[in-house]
């Protein structure tokens, strides 16, 4: 994969994805005291026609909360692709989320 001159990006811009994200993810039936506080890195692919694949975390953690940001990436709406010389390009996609329950 090349480095796009243009990076892929949710439609709307980051404003839009935030509130998708808010609206869309479920939170498992888990203990949350027993989680730490960190970082979830999701990790992805965008198609040229901006479907997304290839969900997954840089790192595993707990494995229900991974799924569920995991799941939450995997519906999101096609992105705009990335592009390098005019060309649009499948690109990789890297978001973090801050866990944080206190």
């Amino acid at each position: 994969m090349l480095y796009p001159d243009i990076e892929a990006k949710f439609p709307g811009g980051p404003t839009e994805m935030k509130r998708f994200i808010i609206d869309n993810l479920e939170y498992p039936k888990i203990e949350f005291e027993t989680i730490p506080d960190g970082r979830i890195f999701i990790e992805f692919i965008v198609n040229l026609d901006g479907s997304i694949e290839q969900v997954k975390t840089r790192e595993e953690g707990v494995k229900e909360l991974d799924n569920a940001y995991i799941e939450v990436i995997k519906n999101m709406p096609n992105w705009i692709p990335a592009e390098v010389n005019g060309v649009k390009v499948r690109s990789r996609g890297i978001l973090p989320f801050r866990i944080c329950f206190q």
